[in-house]
């Protein structure tokens, strides 16, 4: 989805922009003492575009929008308004006198001081904020529930008004009669795209549940190019419920420190400011923003009742523009808080977001607003309600519900630009060159060709090379739902023009649940039938890629060992809800050596005799438990978007020796496991850890060979500085932490700051071994271990130490480049090894 959103920023037109920016940067003194003032508010007259000053007195403003005069506003002083030329550059240094006193009189005002926690009052209202912050919340109480209702809305933003004359649009001129502005910045915007969800939720403190029931949801008419469910739960992840009482704020995949976390008072600085009347409620107005400008922090204002409950009022948070994220130009988040019953629910939750993917390009608007109705305090629901591990469920009729369902739920009517969304939508679908467009940029993130009942691709998998097949050829395809709901068929061929032979994949599936697009649409329930001839590296694992993609062509060192497999296989899955998923299958397979690879044996008279093929029949169960996972699926994947939760994986394998003509008896059991650390402000860290055993006596094929990678990409589950065939083991245990720092040090050196790059280290183990049972030294049935043109071995056991490696890496360079510098720390002799290598990886970040 993200590969999506980026798409999209990048294809909107660039032409857009000819219009001058007017720029305004200054200062504001006390025009009496000289004295630099901070959170002076500054904005163009009569538009919703403005800044305020920071600590130093400084602001910058600029937008294409200006209007030709600025209001210069500051509690205690008089308010100015001042002349700006528009489409230019504009520098003052602003005197503000004090209300209080005539300029010609001499008075005394203190000199500015350096910031200070201790004999602070902010800090010291803030301490008690937090320290009553459990008091005041909602889940005080045992139980509660409440229905809200969420609208999301995306626009085009800057629209000028010589973008109407634009020759490109011409077929597009119905879509300028919904053109509306910007209550985050005052400019005018295009909506696209709106979603309309309606849930119940309900809370439990003991044992403690907290669950929405998503009763209805409707979204605009994407539905020809995006699935629906896919991009709801993408979308609810990126505006996800915010608590600020909460020590982070989840937000757009990232987490922010929230002014009342535990270690606010260390992260931010707080000034009171004065006391104001908030719908009758006497408040402090305290206003904060981050030690470090470019932290993962905000600045704003928060309202605290000036009782003896220090609860929240209001709260008003902004991100500044120093932050390290990339894509997002301006921020508000918006919250208020009403008392009802001696408890303080959210009554308003409001969003604005501002997209850009460069800094004076097209942008999108977004806004999310939340309305809560209907609350229930201290009442049981039937404890079904509360049962299982899935924090969101969404009822199955929720995407169908009717026009006369919404018209009476809605918490308030839409208006009549949002109803126009809609329409528009409706109009633009029919529109030829949109449909081009759109075809375009799904071709572009999916790899896929769509027709009507059949997709033709992946088409980054036509072309491919190796050094065993040479330069390889495939095409391939998948039917649709739009032929059949419940049956899919897919399949290639491919070509190779060194070894000359053709490989090929059938696969037919039966869905025993009607699906809207494709079989894997969530929830799976199918049965699937295939037979594969394809070539196959032992070790390497690829996630989310296919071995045809023509960035896999480019290697480091000789990738000349691989193996033809024919793979028969009959699978079963079930996805039973509740985190639960659960596989079971049957496969037949051989396979020969090929390439540099040679499959052989000394037989009883010590004469090295070569093996044609191996064959083995197996029975596989997976059973996987993912809580709470939320992943994004389009018509052709399904990724998973949070790691939060973990997730468990146990595997077991049974080879049943003369099944078929298959060789050997054996059993194997792998487990694995996942899981994200955030650590607040430090970053956040991906732990994985897998261990595997095999039982019986195989060949090296049959047993755990290590994963691999000789391409110049990093991958995050291989080993990147292992070659392919080095090490095999029949019992392991790995470990794979991935540490990402966000900016933590970056952003702390002048030079670097502006660059918003983000560090990563990264460290990698895997502790093994092998039996003598399955040693070739040992077992002369067994087949040898691979060697190179020198005759030197080139597979290795882990008898001895650990394989480990670690990298150091920058990430977030040009908004989607990650470079790592891969070094090895053992095994380092081993023949034909790299110590020390340079990965890169494109993807894209917020």
């Amino acid at each position: 989805m993200k590969k999506i959103f980026f798409l999209i920023l990048t294809c909107l037109p660039f032409q857009l922009f000819s219009q001058q920016n007017t720029t305004v940067d200054g200062s504001v003194i006390d025009a009496v003492t000289g004295e630099e003032l901070a959170f002076v508010n500054i904005f163009f007259k009569g538009k919703n575009i403005g800044t305020s000053t920071d600590l130093k007195g400084n602001f910058h403003l600029e937008t294409l929008w200006a209007s030709d005069e600025i209001n210069i506003s500051f509690l205690g002083y008089q308010t100015q308004v001042l002349k700006v030329e528009t489409g230019k550059k504009n520098k003052y240094k602003i005197l503000l006198v004090p209300d209080a006193i005539n300029i010609e009189e001499t008075v005394v005002r203190p000199k500015r001081i350096r910031y200070r926690k201790k004999d602070n009052p902010a800090v010291a209202l803030m301490q008690k904020v937090i320290e009553n912050k459990n008091r005041n919340r909602i889940e005080s109480h045992d139980y509660y529930e409440y229905e809200s209702y969420e609208k999301l809305e995306f626009a085009l933003d800057n629209i000028k008004p010589d973008l109407k004359e634009a020759k490109a649009l011409r077929n597009f001129q119905f879509m300028f009669n919904y053109v509306d502005t910007s209550e985050l910045n005052g400019k005018p915007y295009l909506p696209i795209f709106i979603k309309e969800t309606i849930s119940d939720r309900y809370y439990r403190k003991s044992p403690q549940t907290s669950r929405e029931v998503i009763k209805a949801t409707k979204m605009s008419g994407f539905d020809r190019y995006f699935d629906q469910a896919g991009i709801s739960s993408y979308l609810d992840l990126m505006f996800n419920n915010i608590d600020i009482y909460n020590n982070d704020i989840e937000m757009l995949n990232q987490h922010f420190v929230s002014p009342l976390s535990n270690i606010a008072n260390t992260f931010y600085k707080f000034y009171l400011l004065d006391t104001v009347d908030v719908d009758g409620i006497k408040c402090s107005n305290v206003t904060f923003l981050p030690y470090n400008s470019a932290d993962w922090g905000f600045n704003g204002n928060i309202y605290i009742t000036t009782d003896s409950t220090y609860a929240v009022k209001k709260v008003h948070l902004k991100i500044l523009k120093k932050i390290n994220m990339n894509f997002v130009k301006d921020l508000s988040l918006i919250q208020e808080f009403d008392k009802v019953d001696d408890t303080w629910i959210l009554s308003k939750n409001e969003i604005d977001i501002d997209f850009n993917l460069f800094e004076k390009t097209q942008g999108i608007y977004g806004k999310r607003t939340v309305t809560y109705k209907n609350y229930i305090f201290d009442k049981a629901r039937p404890d079904k309600d509360y049962k299982g591990v899935e924090k969101k469920i969404r009822l199955f009729d929720a995407d169908t519900k009717p026009f006369e369902f919404w018209q009476n739920a809605r918490h308030e009517p839409l208006n009549k630009n949002e109803q126009g969304i809609y329409d528009m939508l409706d109009t633009l679908n029919n529109v030829k060159q949109f449909r081009n467009f759109m075809d375009f940029l799904m071709i572009m993130s999916t790899g896929y060709v769509e027709f009507k009942k059949f997709d033709f691709g992946p088409v980054n998998a036509m072309y491919s090379y190796n050094q065993v097949e040479g330069s390889r050829f495939r095409i391939g395809g998948k039917t649709s739902a739009n032929l059949h709901p419940n049956i899919f068929f897919e399949t290639f061929l491919a070509y190779g023009t060194k070894d000359k032979k053709f490989k090929y994949f059938e696969s037919l599936t039966y869905s025993f649940k009607k699906k809207k697009y494709h079989q894997w649409e969530y929830p799976m329930n199918m049965l699937s039938l295939s037979y594969e001839y394809n070539t196959k590296i032992l070790g390497q694992e690829l996630n989310f890629s296919t071995g045809d993609n023509f960035l896999f062509s480019f290697n480091r060192g000789n990738v000349d060992k691989m193996m033809y497999n024919n793979n028969i296989k009959l699978q079963y899955d079930l996805e039973a809800g509740n985190g639960w998923g659960f596989q079971t299958s049957f496969s037949h397979i051989r396979q020969k050596a090929a390439g540099s690879l040679i499959f052989e044996n000394y037989d009883s008279n010590h004469n090295l005799t070569k093996i044609k093929e191996l064959t083995t029949s197996e029975l596989n169960v997976t059973i996987r438990f993912a809580p709470n996972e939320q992943f994004y699926q389009s018509k052709h994947y399904r990724a998973t978007m949070t790691k939060k939760e973990p997730v468990l994986t146990l595997l077991h394998v049974a080879g049943i020796k003369n099944l078929f003509g298959s060789d050997y008896n054996y059993q194997e059991t792998v487990f694995s496991a996942r899981k994200r650390f955030w650590i607040s402000s430090f970053g956040f860290i991906d732990a994985f850890v897998r261990a595997g055993k095999v039982w019986g006596t195989v060949p090296y094929p049959l047993l755990f060979i290590h994963n691999a990678n000789q391409t110049y990409a990093y991958h995050n589950q291989s080993y990147n500085m292992m070659n392919f065939f080095e090490f095999v083991s029949d019992k392991y245990v790995e470990i794979n932490l991935a540490y990402n720092l966000q900016g933590l040090i970056f952003n702390r050196i002048p030079l670097l700051k502006k660059a918003k790059w983000r560090e990563i280290l990264t460290f990698k183990a895997v502790w093994g071994g092998l039996g003598d049972r399955n040693l070739p030294t040992e077992n002369n049935n067994l087949f040898r271990f691979p060697t190179n043109d020198k005759g030197e071995t080139t597979m290795f056991t882990l008898s001895k130490k650990p394989y480990m490696e670690g990298s150091a890496g920058i990430d977030n360079i040009f908004k989607f480049l990650r470079i790592d510098l891969v070094w090895r720390m053992s095994y380092r002799n081993n023949p034909d090894v790299d110590k020390l290598g340079v990965r890169f990886k494109f993807h894209v970040n917020f």
